[in-house]
């Protein structure tokens, strides 16, 4: 995706403050040094790995294991209409992976126990669906794919709640059970987005922007982008239903035209009262082939507010525009919220010390902190730590791997959390494991110039949290 802007854009090079029309802003807000923030972070390697490669996908999570399901097995896509998302690269394994034996055991879709029809197999390996977990339960919608039985590409209009525990059972072979009798599924044409995000917030559910792509994906393709919140509240029973709320805002935005963006669960502080909310982050692509620069918050109701991105005070995000793993911490002493971002894509990047800017939106392995406090403000940090180099011994040899594009943040069940999954960093008072980072995208290269020079990570890393 990060090379449609390559060819939709002029290739050039920018220095921080020069006005660049295709993005959001026509600059970029300064990143400051990590030395004003109440704590560091620092990746490291762990001593295992998948067996292949995944990225942009879901995973849950269930006592300790991690249940890995859809997102694709190769790099990033091309566009060629034959093969930019070949059907063979979708993920159509279950993974159930245990991080404190470094086990990993898997189960295919089409195995003769699921007891899924093709339809549901072509459902449940998709790219780049939305998901979310409540208490043992993953929810999962849409994400874009390959449909076997007319041999078609769509975005799937589907919502599906996997029972966690059955699930690990059925992969394990710990009871005769089947994956089908573990699932169920609802088609409705609101679920059908690919590429957007989805979080619960109180009871109602924010499936946030996103697009609905349908055909094979090329350089004049375009989805449909939803533009709004959708919302629905899902009635817990021994059948699933949803109830549907009205889209918000009611109009579509086009300032929400946005994909592959990271959304952060947030404490907003209303009134001196703190209230779970959500913040939208950058995201691709403006009409004109840019990035989306600055941040939308949304309340626990589903409305949103976006700062004017014409005025010269708002903030404009400089770095980690495209999905990443990330993760929110609130300080309740400090009243700030702090979300960090691991990696991934980035309009603007370090490079011996000096800020520069990209169109192409290369890889990096360099993370931003950004601080939001009490009255709404915001600010990004550079951290000092990056990924650990790991170098290429495919592509490329000999190269620095670049991470975190389509990569999944899993937050340490150690560690103390609010009811919104945000982690309490009042009460990290020690260096602690905050959490690892499992798959996403790996590239040889910033700029990549073939599909060979980027594959799948099956790399983990552990996030350790040092307070000041």
């Amino acid at each position: 995706m990060r090379q449609l802007a390559k060819w939709l854009v002029c290739l050039i090079v920018i220095l921080h403050g020069t006005a660049f029309a295709d993005n959001q802003t026509s600059t970029v807000s300064d990143v400051q040094s990590q030395n004003s923030l109440p704590f560091r972070v620092i990746i490291e390697q762990m001593n295992f790995q998948l067996p292949v490669g995944f990225h942009s996908g879901v995973i849950g999570t269930f006592r300790g294991l991690w249940i890995l399901i859809a997102g694709r097995t190769n790099g990033l896509h091309g566009f060629d209409p034959a093969g930019n998302f070949p059907p063979d690269k979708q993920n159509t394994t279950i993974y159930v992976v245990n991080p404190a034996t470094g086990s990993v055991i898997g189960r295919a879709l089409s195995d003769a126990s699921s007891g899924l029809t093709q339809q549901q197999i072509d459902t449940l390996s998709v790219t780049s669906p939305q998901a979310y977990q409540d208490g043992t339960t993953l929810y999962m919608t849409g994400g874009y794919g390959f449909n076997a039985g007319d041999a078609s590409y769509s975005t799937k209009p589907v919502l599906t709640a996997f029972n966690l525990p059955g699930v690990v059972n059925w992969v394990m072979g710990k009871a005769n059970t089947t994956l089908a009798s573990n699932i169920q599924q609802l088609y409705n044409p609101i679920f059908q987005i690919t590429g957007g995000r989805m979080y619960k917030v109180g009871d109602v559910t924010q499936l946030v922007f996103g697009q609905n792509f349908i055909g094979p994906y090329t350089t004049s393709g375009n989805g449909e982008y939803s533009k709004q919140i959708r919302r629905f509240q899902i009635v817990t029973s021994k059948q699933l239903s949803v109830n549907i709320l009205p889209s918000l805002p009611q109009i579509p935005d086009p300032n929400y035209r946005r994909r592959d963006f990271n959304l952060l669960p947030t404490l907003l502080n209303k009134n001196n009262l703190l209230k779970e909310g959500l913040v939208a982050y950058s995201g691709v692509f403006t009409l004109t082939g840019g990035v989306w620069t600055v941040p939308v918050i949304i309340d626990e109701n589903g409305n949103s507010t976006m700062a004017d991105p014409n005025l010269s005070t708002t903030f404009a995000q400089a770095m980690n525009q495209y999905v990443c793993p990330t993760a929110s911490l609130y300080s309740g002493h400090t009243l700030n919220m702090y979300h960090i971002f691991f990696g991934g894509l980035s309009y603007g990047f370090f490079s011996s010390g000096t800020f520069q800017t990209d169109t192409e939106i290369p890889f990096i392995n360099q993370v931003t902190t950004i601080k939001m406090d009490a009255n709404g403000s915001f600010t990004q940090y550079l951290m000092n730590s990056e990924y650990p180099v790991i170098i290429s011994t495919g592509s490329n040899p000999g190269n620095q791997l670049l991470f975190g594009a389509g990569g999944v943040f899993i937050p340490s069940s150690r560690i103390s959390h609010y009811n919104n999954r945000v982690i309490n960093l009042d009460s990290i008072r020690e260096p602690t494991i905050l959490g690892y980072i499992i798959g996403g995208i790996q590239s040889t290269l910033p700029n990549t110039n073939t599909q060979a020079d980027s594959s799948a990570s099956p790399y983990i890393f552990k996030v350790t949290l040092v307070p000041l």
